[in-house]
C-alpha cells in the first residue's frame, strides 16, 4: 500500500503507460472539444441560414395583411410559411406590434390578440449547442417604419442528438486509442527493460555472494547501451571474484604465517625444557641412589614439566574457538609465556605490567590476537639488550593497554595502517598485513589505537576498548619478567 501511495516508487513499466494514457486523454479532450466547437459553429450557421429564409418568406407573407390589419390573412400566413418550410421545424410563431401586444399568433389559444407575450427572446438569433430549442426575431418595415416584429421559436433536438452522437463517438475512439497505446507502452517498456531487471538481479545477488557473471548468449541478445553495461558489469563480477580469491589467499597466508611464529616459539620453548629434563634423567641413571641428587632431579623434573603444561596452556587458550570468553589478567599474563622464547632469542626483556579486575565485560580471543601482534613486532623492531613493556589497565569505562619498545621508531607508513588513517586494503598490501588485521580485530570491538614515539627512541602504541558492561571486581596486580 505505501509503494502504491508514493508514484515515485512505481516501476517504470507502469509509469511509461500512465504516462501515454494521461497524454492521450488531454489530447483526446483538446481535439473533441475543437471538433464540438466546429459542429456547434457548423450547426448555428445552417440553422440561422433556415431561419432566416423563413422569416423573410414569412415577413413577405405577413406585411400586406398587417397593413391591411387583418388578423384571418396574418393567420393563414403563418400555417402556410410553417407547413412549407421544411429544413427547419418551427415550435411557435408570435408576430408583435411595435408596443409588444400580439397581434398573430401560430397558436392563438396561448398568446391571444392584445397579450404581451413573456420570455420571448429580442436578440435577432439565440442557438446553445446541444439545447432543444433555438429563437430567432426580425422586424418587418414599411419603408419609413417598423410596422410589426416576428418571434420565432424552433426546434433543435435533432442538432442536440446529432452532437451527442458526435460526442459518444469521440469518447468511444479516443478511449479505446487511450487503452491500446497504455497497453503498447506497456509491453514496449516492459520488454525494454527487461536487461535493467537481469541486470538489478544480478547486483541484488551480489550483497549476498560473490556477484556472478552475465551469460555471454544473454548479452548477444542484447545491443548498444545494455551489451556495454553487461559486459561492464561482468568485468566488475571478474575483478571481485579475483579480489575475493586474493583476500581469501593472503587471509590464509596470515595464518599460516602466525602459525609458523607461534610453533616456532612454542618449539624454542618445549626443547630448552626437554634438553635439560633429559640431562636430569641421565643423571638420575647414573646418580639416582644418592637422596640429595635424586631429589634435586625430582624437583628440577617437576618445574621444567609445570613450565612446559603452562606453555601448552597458554596457547590452547589464545587459540580456542569455542564459546566467547572474558577477558582476564590469566589472558594477559599468557602472552609473556608465549612471547617470551621469541624475546630471549632476541636478548630482548619482556616485562608485562597488568591491573586488571577479574573479569572484564570484552572477549579476550581478539584482544589477545591484536596484543599479542603488536608485542611480536614490538620484540621485532627492539636492539638487543633493549626492553619491551606491555601494560594493562582498566576502569569503569574501558579497557586500555600500550606497548613500548626501544626501537628506531615505527614507519609513518605502518603508523598510518595501524591508526586508520590510510585508506589502504588489504589487496594493495605487500606487508603489513599483520598491522591491517589488529586494527581491524580492534575496530570490531569499536575501540581505537594510537601511536606515539617514545622518549628518547622506540615507539608506544596505546588502545583503548570501551567497555560494554563492565563488571566491577576486586583488582588483583601482577607484575613480572620474562627474560
Amino acid at each position: 500500500m505505501r509503494s502504491l501511495a508514493a508514484p515515485k516508487r512505481w516501476p517504470l513499466s507502469v509509469k511509461v503507460p500512465l504516462a501515454v494514457a494521461a497524454l492521450m486523454i488531454l489530447v483526446g479532450a483538446v481535439l473533441s472539444e475543437r471538433v464540438l466547437a466546429g459542429l456547434a459553429e457548423t450547426q448555428k450557421v445552417h440553422l440561422m441560414d433556415l431561419a432566416q429564409s423563413y422569416l423573410d418568406g414569412l415577413s413577405s407573407a405577413l406585411a400586406p395583411s398587417i397593413l391591411r390589419d387583418d388578423t384571418w390573412a396574418m393567420f393563414d400566413a403563418i400555417e402556410r410559411a410553417e407547413s412549407l418550410n421544411k429544413g427547419v421545424r418551427s415550435i411557435e410563431t408570435v408576430v408583435t406590434d411595435t408596443e409588444g401586444a400580439v397581434i398573430a399568433a401560430s397558436d392563438p389559444r396561448r398568446h391571444r390578440l392584445g397579450s404581451i407575450p413573456a420570455n420571448v427572446s429580442q436578440a435577432p438569433f439565440t442557438f446553445i449547442p446541444g439545447g432543444n430549442e433555438a429563437e430567432a426575431t426580425r422586424q418587418i418595415s414599411y419603408p419609413g417604419r417598423t410596422i410589426a416584429i416576428i418571434h420565432a421559436r424552433f426546434d433543435t433536438r435533432q442538432l442536440a442528438a446529432q452532437r451527442r452522437d458526435v460526442l459518444r463517438s469521440l469518447i468511444i475512439t479516443n478511449g479505446t486509442l487511450t487503452i491500446l497505446l497504455a497497453g503498447a507502452g506497456w509491453l514496449l517498456v516492459y520488454r525494454m527493460m527487461r536487461p535493467v531487471r537481469i541486470l538489478t538481479h544480478h547486483l541484488g545477488s551480489a550483497e549476498r555472494q560473490i556477484p556472478a557473471s552475465i551469460p555471454a548468449r544473454v548479452i548477444a541478445q542484447q545491443g548498444g547501451e545494455f551489451a556495454q553495461s553487461f559486459r561492464a558489469y561482468n568485468a566488475m563480477a571478474t575483478w571481485l571474484a579475483e579480489r575475493e580469491s586474493l583476500r581469501l589467499r593472503l587471509a590464509e597466508e596470515e595464518r599460516l604465517a602466525s602459525l609458523g611464529r607461534l610453533a616456532s616459539t612454542l618449539a624454542h620453548e618445549i626443547n630448552n625444557p626437554l634438553a635439560g629434563l633429559f640431562n636430569v634423567l641421565a643423571t638420575l641413571r647414573s646418580h639416582g641412589e644418592e637422596p640429595l641428587q635424586r631429589q634435586r632431579s625430582i624437583d628440577l623434573l617437576d618445574r621444567g614439566l609445570r613450565g612446559i603444561r603452562d606453555v601448552v596452556q597458554a596457547a590452547l587458550t589464545l587459540h580456542r574457538s569455542d564459546a566467547v570468553r572474558a577477558l582476564a589478567p590469566c589472558d594477559i599474563e599468557d602472552l609473556g609465556l608465549l612471547v617470551g622464547p621469541e624475546a630471549a632469542r632476541r636478548n630482548v626483556l619482556l616485562r608485562i605490567d597488568a591491573t586488571l579486575p577479574a573479569a572484564i565485560d570484552l572477549p579476550s580471543g581478539p584482544i589477545r590476537q591484536a596484543l599479542l601482534n603488536l608485542v611480536l613486532n614490538a620484540v621485532a623492531a627492539s636492539p638487543p639488550g633493549s626492553q619491551v613493556v606491555l601494560s594493562a589497565r582498566c576502569d569503569t569505562a574501558s579497557f586500555t593497554a600500550s606497548v613500548s619498545d626501544e626501537g628506531h621508531g615505527i614507519a609513518e607508513r605502518e603508523a598510518a595502517i595501524l591508526t586508520g588513517r590510510s585508506s589502504t586494503s588489504i589487496l594493495e598490501l605487500g606487508s603489513g598485513v599483520g598491522l591491517w588485521a589488529t586494527r581491524h580485530l580492534i575496530d570490531d570491538l569499536g575501540g581505537s589505537i594510537g601511536v606515539r614515539r617514545a622518549d628518547p627512541h622506540g615507539t608506544i602504541v596505546d588502545v583503548s576498548i570501551p567497555l560494554h558492561a563492565p563488571v566491577p571486581q576486586h583488582a588483583s596486580k601482577e607484575m613480572f619478567d620474562v627474560a
